[in-house]
């Protein structure tokens, strides 16, 4: 079959030999450490020692002492109603709690200690807990241990699983080479893992070079004249998409997988591989036509004992020796299939003689495609559809072929017999006819295409725009625009500056000027405006280069509507055309038809903006304010204040005053009363200046402006009470209405200041106003808005979360949503208890993103934070992703929180490289949060002291002063992880008092006696130090009860715990509850353990009781009773994973 079948093809891909195993184990032995029960005082200094493997003791102390992301957030009891349970199924790794033991112990173990990271890289991957595997993995590679042929396949499959959209097999190759450098021999199913997932990569990296191609095609497409120049955005994206595309071509993928498949076969290691992993080689290899290791892949399969082909196989062939050219090998092909395809499993019939067609318009036989389509498949009762046909027309645009194209169009119209035309044929013929710009053909081909599904025509489409570009038919091009977006097609921000870009280029600026306005608000209806977009860059470099002052301030009246300010070179330009507008009739004519109060907002802001001296700015503002004047605008809040604080910024004291007077002059009716003039300093009016500055229409009188203005300054010298009673008595009393945005910042100033009776007091003096009084409309539901969302972000700062909800409510049934900070605060009212509240926070992240709430960096910190505390790191890092890509500047509260995601979820490697690029920042504010975080990642989950010592290192290169919690983790580190050092340890208490000034709280005297007590069995010295501590005239608290009581219980001194729990001098918690449920259930005391649950509200039990009650049950056999603990704790409502992990303490899998 198909010539000398397998017999040139066995040496034509590269072998790989094994190489010899090189396998080492490492032996480490604890050093003992001699346990005191009186402390020597020999000085502790901070040193490094030497590491070994140590499991410590997780406690829930810590859930009581301070949380890993040092989230500034306070917890609130969970009120909020606007969020759905959890059904995650994600297992998390079960721990079992182990206690120190002497090196003579660990001496005695018959495992080697090598062997235990592949079992727990086992026992990970068996929860399909992937993230930690790989972290897993990364430790053992540095401690050089052997791994297994399971453990790795495990690995790779955790690479498999957690590998993203276009991203290359580098890793999971990786260790595959490691693999086999090492000598550890893959067995069929790793070999198959590793051919499929390359494959898969192959398949993704075809998809993604022919969308590159496109573009590069589109974006580089020979223009008529100079019409379509590429400006630098597209010159950018053009090079990377190149660098792109070399990129992917070199990864080779198939090529690897061949050799990968070869190597199977050679080690007689092809058990697994089915006749689907031999169908996805081949469909591989058609790509590029690559007939030799085709049939070598083929031959194999014919030769395989337990597989055999299917019709999918002479499919794939077909299409292989289309893709080269051999027509011949093709008809052999479908020759064999047809003789045995009633013995070949049930398949598709149509897929297969759709591959015939697909091989004959491969090898360029259009004429042959036609007669198995028209022929051969309606000889043989097989079902023709549209794609054998599109595949046919696609070939003959190709060729130019546009007779045949215009011929079988007819056709498939005309015959109701044959499959009519569908979206991809269309967008097929808009694609040819736009590339040889018959525009005419291309309309028609565009309004066929309209009336079908869109969503996969937008290369398509971008091409017919191109093509309108390069012809200069730039109406044609936004008409094509218009319809994409109207059909909801998200417009890409590449084709808004193309066609903005062309427009310019066309020479017509005016015409430009309306084509940039419209563009960003076609792009805003689908995607976030942000002052990083090129599309921003290019309309502001419009509105620079424009000779018309109406269209530059109209494009800045859009931009504005997104939040985007203007430049310094666009502000010269606009003030440029304003001087030049006075100077000429009619355009000043149009100047002044067009004006409202928002132009001369735009025009005072480049005032303001443009770097220019004392006299150039005097000259502009009073400039404006003439006009202004002259053309009856009314004033807006600020204005007054602005210019006053700039030019007493520049010591004008003559042009202030000169200010102020033409200002009275103008509006006779604003006055300033002698006591506001006198609380107007220099701080105040320049704070008043920078909360002022707004660019919204006011119709409200000038004088209440002026009066709300005054009563703001008033306001930020602290004296509240004055400010309200001026703007009762001058304002609302004289029948006027503050100005909203002028109570909005008293009420943001008293929110800093924790004044939550003053806020009240403030909204309650102008709501009534507001809602009855204020006009129009507009400006009555913009003050309302003012009002609620301000008031929200008040009562959610006080954790108030009734009142926050109630303000919230009143948002809602207007119509309105909160703003980012409004969201981010009425976030942090959520509770922070053993509940999912990330639930909470991506229920109000997508409502916020449905309405288009543009997101701040604290409505991003305190959603990543949430999601950071509930072990959702891949999702915490897709929302960093994005508020990057949105403009949204992360800060140093963004990395913790992101630091802290890493960290809950093992990820070392990640943490490190977001700690490194946290601190290289250019404006980078170190807290001690983070810091704390990473030296307690590495005290309690890698037990690492050394690197433990060196993040406390850093912290103190970061001018950090260390804080109590650091202590007690520095602690840790020397009285938990072996090489134990409790002098060390023990005189840090005196270190912190002394070099810092840090009393040692009753934690840190906690950490102490827990370590001596449970880790080393040492009571006595426990009890020393509990003695010590009192001594010291400290209180002892819930974890020092809990360290003490824990000591007992650990030692079989069930008395002694009982005599401490009965004279603890604070209330009792879960976790002390626990631990006698946990030792009356060691003593086989089942009916005191009982008690101990029972007594317990259930409101106040935490997941760790229900696991510890669970616990006793399954070791005694009360399989049933243990069953009704895990139904009363399924009734709460703790994260699915949480009951999953007790779940399988009753049903362990097997």
């Amino acid at each position: 079959m198909y010539g000398a079948k397998g017999t040139t093809f066995i040496n034509t891909v590269a072998r790989q030999s094994a190489l010899s195993k090189q396998l080492a184990t490492v032996h480490a032995t604890n050093k003992t450490s001699a346990f005191i029960s009186t402390f020597p005082a020999r000085s502790g200094k901070l040193y490094t020692t030497s590491r070994t493997l140590n499991n410590s003791d997780s406690n829930n102390n810590n859930n009581k002492d301070q949380h890993l992301n040092g989230n500034p957030f306070a917890p609130l009891a969970r009120a909020s109603s606007w969020t759905s349970s959890s059904s995650m199924q994600s297992l998390g790794r079960r721990q079992q709690q182990l206690r120190f033991q002497s090196a003579l112990a660990h001496q005695s173990k018959e495992d080697p200690l090598s062997e235990e990271p592949n079992a727990r890289i086992l026992e990970l991957a068996r929860y399909k807990n992937h993230g930690a595997v790989l972290e897993e993995f990364m430790a053992t590679k540095r401690k050089e241990t052997p791994l297994t042929t399971q453990t790795y396949q495990a690995v790779m499959e955790s690479y498999g699983f957690l590998q993203k959209k276009n991203q290359p097999l580098t890793a999971m190759m990786g260790v595959y080479d490691e693999m086999v450098t090492r000598g550890v021999r893959p067995t069929s199913e790793t070999y198959a893992l590793v051919i499929r997932s390359l494959c898969a990569r192959d398949a993704e990296v075809n998809r993604a070079s022919n969308v590159i191609r496109r573009q590069m095609d589109t974006n580089t497409m020979p223009s008529q004249g100079s019409a379509v120049q590429l400006h630098a955005v597209a010159h950018d994206t053009l090079m990377k998409e190149g660098s792109s595309l070399s990129a992917l071509e070199s990864e080779n993928n198939i090529q690897r997988a061949v050799a990968v498949f070869e190597h199977a076969v050679q080690q007689n290691q092809t058990q697994a591989f089915d006749v689907e992993l031999y169908n996805t080689l081949l469909r591989s290899l058609s790509y590029a036509g690559n007939t030799q290791d085709g049939l070598y892949i083929y031959e194999h399969l014919e030769n395989a004992k337990a597989v055999r082909p299917n019709g999918q196989t002479f499919a794939m062939l077909m299409s292989m020796f289309g893709t080269a050219g051999d027509l011949k090998a093709v008809r052999e092909c479908f020759q064999e299939y047809k003789t045995i395809h009633r013995a070949l499993p049930k398949h598709d019939t149509t897929f297969v003689y759709n591959a015939l067609v697909f091989a004959h318009v491969s090898a360029g036989d259009l004429e042959g495609a036609l007669r198995v389509v028209e022929d051969t498949m309606v000889k043989d009762r097989v079902p023709v559809t549209i794609a054998s046909y599109n595949k046919i027309l696609h070939r003959a645009t190709v060729d130019n072929n546009m007779a045949l194209v215009t011929e079988l169009l007819s056709k498939l119209k005309s015959n109701d017999h044959l499959p009519k035309p569908d979206a991809n044929t269309y967008g097929m013929l808009l694609t040819a006819y736009s590339r040889v710009n018959r525009l005419d053909l291309a309309q028609g081909a565009f309004e066929e295409l309209l009336a079908l599904p869109l969503h996969r025509q937008y290369g398509h489409i971008t091409e017919y725009v191109s093509a309108c570009l390069n012809q200069r038919e730039y109406a044609r091009s936004m008409d094509v625009v218009r319809a994409m977006a109207a059909h909801g097609l998200d417009l890409h921000v590449n084709l808004c500056c193309k066609v903005l870009s062309s427009h310019v280029d066309g020479g017509d600026m005016a015409a430009s000027v309306v084509t940039a306005k419209e563009l960003l608000q076609l792009y805003g209806k689908s995607s976030y405006v942000t002052a990083t977009s090129p599309l921003v860059t290019m309309a502001l470099n419009v509105a620079e280069r424009s000779n018309s002052l109406v269209g530059s301030l109209d494009i800045l009246h859009v931009l504005n509507f997104y939040s985007v300010k203007v430049n310094k070179d666009v502000s010269d330009a606009i003030l440029k055309l304003y001087a030049e507008a006075k100077t000429d009739p009619a355009t000043w004519s149009d100047f002044v038809n067009y004006s409202t109060e928002s132009s001369f907002i735009s025009l005072y802001d480049a005032a303001f903006k443009r770097s220019s001296s004392r006299e150039e700015f005097t000259q502009v503002v009073f400039s404006l304010l003439d006009d202004m004047h002259a053309l009856k605008i009314p004033s807006h809040p600020g204005l007054y204040i602005r210019v006053s604080t700039r030019l007493n910024r520049y010591g004008a004291a003559e042009d202030d005053a000169r200010w102020k007077a033409k200002f009275g002059e103008y509006y006779p009716d604003m006055q300033s009363t002698d006591a506001t003039k006198a609380s107007s300093g220099t701080m105040a009016t320049e704070a008043a200046a920078a909360t002022t500055n707004t660019t919204t229409s006011f119709n409200s009188s000038t004088k209440a402006d002026m009066l709300s203005g005054d009563a703001l300054k008033i306001a930020l010298g602290g004296d509240f009470d004055s400010a309200l009673k001026m703007m009762k008595d001058k304002i609302i009393d004289q029948g006027m209405i503050p100005t909203p945005e002028a109570v909005r910042d008293m009420i943001q100033l008293s929110n800093k200041s924790n004044l939550l009776t003053t806020t009240t007091a403030i909204y309650n003096l102008v709501a009534d106003s507001y809602s009855h009084q204020l006009e129009p409309a507009s400006r009555r539901s913009n003050a309302m808005y003012i009002l609620y969302n301000n008031m929200l972000i008040a009562h959610a700062r006080q954790m108030d979360l009734p009142m926050a909800k109630l303000y919230y409510d009143k948002l809602r049934q207007a119509g309105m949503y909160p703003d980012g900070d409004a969201y981010g605060c009425l976030l942090t009212c959520t509770a922070n208890d053993a509940t999912d509240e990330s639930l909470d926070a991506m229920v109000i992240y997508e409502e916020a993103k449905k309405h288009k709430v543009r997101p701040t960096v604290y409505f991003y910190n305190v959603i990543i934070s949430k999601l950071a505390r509930c072990r959702k790191m891949d999702q915490a890092l897709e929302l960093f992703k994005e508020m990057r890509e949105l403009g949204v500047m992360p800060n140093s509260v963004t990395y913790a929180s992101v630091i802290s995601a890493c960290i809950r979820c093992s990820s070392e490697t990640r943490a490190v490289h977001y700690f490194e690029e946290m601190t290289q920042l250019p404006r980078y504010q170190p807290r001690i949060g983070v810091y704390n975080s990473m030296i307690q990642f590495y005290v309690q989950q890698r037990t690492d002291r050394d690197k433990a010592l060196e993040y406390f290192h850093l912290l103190k290169q970061a001018n950090l002063v260390p804080s109590a919690h650091t202590y007690k983790l520095l602690i840790e580190a020397y009285a938990n992880i072996p090489a134990f050092d409790m002098v060390a340890a023990h005189n840090l208490l005196g270190e912190m008092k002394k070099r810092y000034g840090l009393n040692p709280g009753a934690n840190h005297y906690a950490t102490l006696m827990k370590s001596y007590g449970c880790f080393h069995r040492d009571v006595d010295s426990a009890q020393a130090v509990y003695s010590d501590m009192l001594k010291h005239k400290i209180k002892p608290n819930e974890l020092v009860y809990q360290a003490m009581i824990e000591t007992y219980i650990d030692n079989n001194r069930m008395p002694d715990a009982e005599k401490m729990y009965a004279n603890m001098a604070v209330p009792s918690s879960p976790y002390i509850e626990n631990l006698f449920i946990k030792g009356y259930g060691l003593e086989g005391n089942l009916d005191k353990a009982e008690q101990v649950f029972d007594r317990m509200d259930v409101g106040v039990r935490e997941p760790s009781t229900y696991e510890a009650m669970v616990k006793v049950y399954m070791e005694q056999d009360k399989v049933e009773k243990a069953k009704h603990v895990l139904e009363m704790m399924t009734g709460r409502d703790f994260p699915a994973k949480v009951v999953d992990s007790v779940a399988l303490l009753i049903n362990p899998p097997h």
